[in-house]
């Protein structure tokens, strides 16, 4: 397997290009000075220079379109590397078999709303002073096929699956194992995107001409999230990743191990009595609330994870920076809390917002020993949907 070729002067050079495209003075002229190098690299090196630029980056959505451009100058190298067999077992194997359903998804979106736009018939007016004015003429056909074309896109739960799984099983692990890996940054940003133009779609925009304008963003997203995946992190992915921390289902192999026989003989011991420690995980499942615990240095320590849970973790998360455990977008309120909680100004933050139709509450708390001394920070999270609708009093079964 190829290894990662860190600082080389293709690297440098690439950089280079892809800097002038952020400062947008990178024309003919520039592209045909650096070709050589654009169509010579490899995943890994597109990788690099990708961390380099996003990894200072605050607002990485704003580095969208110059990378995109930068993908696109790269792109006769990446599809010509040759990527490599993923076992079955492996993390990636059914990763990228989810992609190559949503290409066909894809593909089909791309036809039926080809044929919608072709079903258009144009009809002239012309009026008494001369002028002709053109209409579309939305038939019964063309109506139909709209809703053909929409009920396709609401019948794919798929997608937004596979981009929980990327964020809570993979990228996790590339993490821990690639020191360059700030493309999930944008990555992360470019999924949250996409899902959010897939329900503007599902909404109805405005105008027939809103309409086609949101579905192109949607599917050129779609596209390019899959085309992303599967020549730059899935190649490089699988290179870091040892092979032991990710099968089928991404749970690392030392995870998987009898729970019951891990937990029968410990107990958990304190003042106020002592619990086997099987029963109080049967307990944290029952509780109607997520909690997670984050230790002083901003690693996930724990997470309960009961059937009702309301944002879906993985064990791969247990050691992962909190920040990154978060969308872009939501890093600067994560990091105000934490700052909060840890200069000893706050003790507690408190949201609430809808998701899928709950009312979800959320609240942090600065955990501190006797002595005052921050310890780290407990999330509890619940559908309180059910608490909110109550009214008088329930004293019977």
């Amino acid at each position: 397997m190829e290894l990662l070729q860190r600082e080389n002067t293709r690297t440098i050079r690439l950089i280079e290009y892809l800097e002038l495209l952020i400062s947008k003075q990178a024309g003919k002229a520039e592209f045909q000075a650096y070709e050589a190098d654009l169509h010579s690299t490899n995943p890994f090196e597109v990788n690099d220079v990708l961390d380099h630029i996003l990894s200072s980056c605050v607002d990485v959505e704003s580095l969208a379109a110059p990378v995109s451009q930068f993908i696109r100058s790269v792109s006769k190298s990446l599809e010509a590397y040759l990527k490599p067999t993923y076992p079955k077992e492996h993390l990636i194997y059914s990763l990228s078999a989810e992609n190559r359903e949503l290409q066909e998804f894809s593909s089909h979106m791309q036809r039926l709303s080809m044929a919608i736009q072709q079903t258009g018939k144009r009809s002239v007016q012309e009026h008494a002073d001369g002028t002709k004015e053109s209409s579309t003429v939305k038939g019964p056909v063309q109506s139909e096929s709209f809703g053909t074309l929409k009920a396709l896109i609401a019948s794919n739960d798929m997608l937004s699956s596979h981009y929980v799984r990327l964020q809570n099983e993979l990228f996790p692990l590339f993490e821990m194992a690639e020191a360059h890996h700030s493309c999930v940054k944008l990555m992360w940003a470019l999924q949250d995107r996409t899902l959010a133009l897939r329900k503007e779609v599902l909404s109805g925009p405005s105008s027939l001409a809103e309409f086609w304008k949101t579905f192109g963003q949607f599917y050129s997203h779609v596209q390019t999230l899959l085309y992303r995946e599967e020549h730059i992190l899935f190649p490089v992915a699988y290179g870091a990743i040892p092979k032991e921390r990710a099968t089928e289902k991404g749970i690392p192999a030392d995870v998987q191990v009898d729970r019951q026989t891990r937990l029968q003989p410990a107990l958990f011991v304190s003042p106020t009595g002592s619990l086997d420690l099987a029963v109080l995980e049967q307990i944290f499942r029952l509780l109607p609330l997520d909690i997670a615990f984050i230790g002083s240095d901003d690693r996930l320590q724990f997470y309960s994870d009961p059937p009702h849970r309301i944002f879906p973790r993985s064990p791969q998360l247990i050691g992962r920076m909190v920040q990154n455990c978060h969308p872009p977008k939501s890093v600067a309120v994560v990091e105000k809390i934490l700052t909060s909680f840890k200069d000893g100004s706050e003790d507690s933050a408190e949201f609430y917002l809808t998701v899928g139709g709950k009312f979800v509450h959320i609240e942090y708390f600065a955990v501190r020993n006797v002595e005052l001394s921050y310890l780290g920070t407990l999330e509890v999270t619940q559908d309180a949907s059910h608490l909110r609708e109550l009214v008088g009093e329930k004293r019977l079964l």
